[in-house]
């Protein structure tokens, strides 16, 4: 019917109000580019003001008539009548797999099989319940089958396993800063072997988990599903709750439509992304809640003038929000963006590599969205002219390593984008981890980062052997080193360099850097192999430091090489350098009066500095999450 309407009159009005309450889609609903709007009018989609009107991608499950299948009863571990409840599952999932592998080299958000109950996602049967298992000494590639590699474990345990006709194994099996998952080939007395060898192979000592056990459903939350009886065994976390699963595998699909809005709606509960957006212009979701799918909550691709604002993203699988556009050999920006977001518990399921955005093309803008409380990092930067502004990012990484709450690296070709105004606190790495701040990784370079507020951050900038980055006007309390600069290319990363097969010279050499645009926009880029390409040359100046070390130079990274100017610390200020017993120094600057005095003596020597605006809580509180349990 719209249109029709359009068809008509395209200078018509058109609004879609969805009324209160739960609209159910067992497919996505699809928005093309006859249902576009115009600049000056565009098509509005809408729900009730209160946020109660909600699109979910899943439907009720009902009770399997016949109870628990006879067959199972061996491998149950549980009092069956007691805690187990059996659900009948839709032919349209029953098949479905229980996951996708998920490695390095495929991160893409998958879709599989994925049950909720009022309190949100509910997670195959595991071991261990909570923490990790480790993996014995004995770790070897298979000899039959290179693909393969097979681990040992440190007790008889996996006896239990023998019988699983799905099991899978997920963990940080080299490295603590990647999770990988994979299906299990074959079960043996104390060995497990993998159906792929994960990145780099399997450390002895490694943290995993078993994961679709029915041996191990023991734990409120869980579920194991049966293939052939089509039937999921669920140990309930309320009894009275009921029980959904994931029929479609996105929500709103918008594939080449232009002008269209979509407002103060709930989007819940799908098999992937909540929301796809590609080939679009001027797309923007505003006002609404994303949360619970098992995939992200947002993409968007090959797209310009879109994106996500004042809204809330949470409970995902992968990552929050993805977004990709514009074009980088002519650097013609795209204008995405994420704006005035609050974005919590994503990554549930992937962990590593899906941050709460992911920034890929040329000129995207993320600014003054609320980002905190998950085990992952915040921000990827890929690509050029991108803009990371009047964030506030807390309480992240609480489980990897070698990590940064905004990331980017490996590619000399990456420059231009600036990151300002942020305020990050109380960001510490778990005994025996390190992570970073904003972490310029692998010799990421022409970047600026400038004017950011680091309260208790464990190594706030680094800089991981690249150059021609801008590194100022910044202010570190109690964050040390705050600034770290090491010149890897001279020492262990060598090979990135001389190496023309190498990740970091084949993304240069992708790019036109002898063109004239980029010769102009990025001076020295295109002659970068000839001028001492290892050495790590960077400005910085202008920074502030309180109760933190203000430099580390390693990896042959020299101060020489480096602009340092107008850099100050307390006696700069006439300020007494804090103590232990000034813990109290809040991550608000009107919490503290010595706090104060630190960002009224910056003010009078750098650029002023309106730490004020990065409250975008207060401004967020209308969109909080507001399910059970949580404030």
């Amino acid at each position: 019917m719209r249109r029709r309407w359009r068809r008509a009159d395209p200078r018509q009005a058109i609004s879609i109000a969805l009324a209160p309450g739960v609209h159910r889609l067992s497919e996505p609903v699809r928005f093309g580019r006859e249902d576009s709007g115009t600049a000056a009018i565009p098509l509005v989609v809408y729900g009730a003001a209160d946020g109660s009107t909600r699109l979910v991608g899943s439907v009720p499950l009902v009770p399997a008539p016949d109870g628990i299948p006879r067959d199972l009863d061996a491998t149950l571990l549980v009092d069956r009548g007691a805690k187990l409840r059996v659900y009948r599952l839709p032919a349209a999932v029953t098949g479905q797999r229980i996951q996708e592998p998920r490695t390095l080299a495929r991160r893409d958000a998958p879709v599989h099989l994925a049950l909720f109950d009022r309190a949100g996602a509910l997670w195959p049967a595991r071991w261990p319940n909570t923490g990790w298992a480790r993996t014995a000494s004995d770790v070897s590639v298979s000899s039959h089958n290179e693909t393969k590699a097979s681990f040992a474990l440190a007790d008889g345990r996996s006896a239990r396993w023998r019988r699983e006709p799905e099991l899978w194994a997920e963990g940080y099996w080299r490295w603590n800063w990647l999770f990988e998952t994979f299906p299990v080939a074959a079960v043996a007395p104390d060995h497990l072997t993998l159906e792929a060898t994960p990145y780099e192979g399997i450390a002895s000592g490694a943290r995993f988990r078993i994961v679709h056990a029915l041996s191990e459903l023991d734990a409120p939350g869980e579920w194991w599903r049966d293939a052939g009886w089509g039937v999921v065994l669920l140990w309930p976390r309320d009894p009275s709750d009921a029980v959904e699963v994931a029929v479609t595998d996105t929500l709103l699909n918008v594939e080449g439509a232009s002008h269209l809005r979509i407002q103060a709606l709930t989007l819940e509960q799908a098999q992937g992304d909540l929301v796809r957006i590609s080939d679009a212009a001027d797309v923007v979701i505003s006002g609404s809640r994303l949360r619970r799918s098992a995939g992200r909550a947002l993409s968007i691709e090959r797209s310009t003038a879109s994106g996500l604002e004042r809204s809330t993203v949470a409970e995902t699988g992968i990552g929050g929000v993805r977004l990709s556009g514009g074009d980088r050999p002519s650097l013609i920006p795209a204008g995405l963006f994420v704006r005035d977001c609050r974005i919590s518990d994503y990554a549930q399921s992937a962990r590593t590599q899906s941050p709460a955005i992911m920034v890929d093309g040329v000129g995207q803008t993320v600014e003054g969205n609320y980002i905190h409380d998950t085990d992952e990092y915040a921000i990827h930067l890929r690509g050029n002219e991108h803009r990371v502004a009047w964030n506030e990012i807390t309480r992240i990484l609480s489980e990897s390593t070698d990590s940064g709450v905004i990331y980017s690296g490996r590619d000399w070709s990456a420059r231009g984008s600036v990151i300002e105004h942020n305020y990050l606190h109380d960001i510490r790495a778990a005994p025996g981890f390190e992570i970073k701040g904003i972490y310029l990784d692998d010799m990421a370079s022409g970047i600026t980062v400038r004017d950011n507020l680091f309260v208790r951050v464990d190594q706030p900038i680094f800089l991981g052997g690249g150059r021609d980055n801008r590194i100022i006007e910044n202010l570190f309390v109690d964050s040390s080193p705050a600034i770290h600069v090491d010149a890897r290319g001279r020492t262990w990363a060598q090979d990135a360099i001389t190496d023309p097969l190498s990740e970091l010279r084949a993304a240069y050499a992708a790019m036109p850097v002898g063109g004239k645009l980029w010769r102009k926009r990025y001076p020295g880029l295109a002659t970068i192999l000839a001028d001492d390409p290892a050495a790590a040359r960077n400005s910085l100046t202008d920074n502030v430091f309180l109760n933190s070390e203000p430099f580390r130079f390693g990896d042959l990274a020299r101060s020489g090489e480096q602009n340092l100017t107008r850099n100050i610390g307390p006696a700069g200020l006439r300020l007494a350098p804090l103590t232990r017993s000034d813990e109290q120094v809040a991550s608000r600057k009107e919490s503290v009066k010595q706090f104060e005095n630190v960002l009224d003596a910056t003010n009078a020597l750098v650029r002023r500095r309106d730490y004020d605006r990065m409250e975008r809580s207060i401004l967020l509180k209308p969109f909080e999450d507001n399910r059970p349990g949580h404030p």
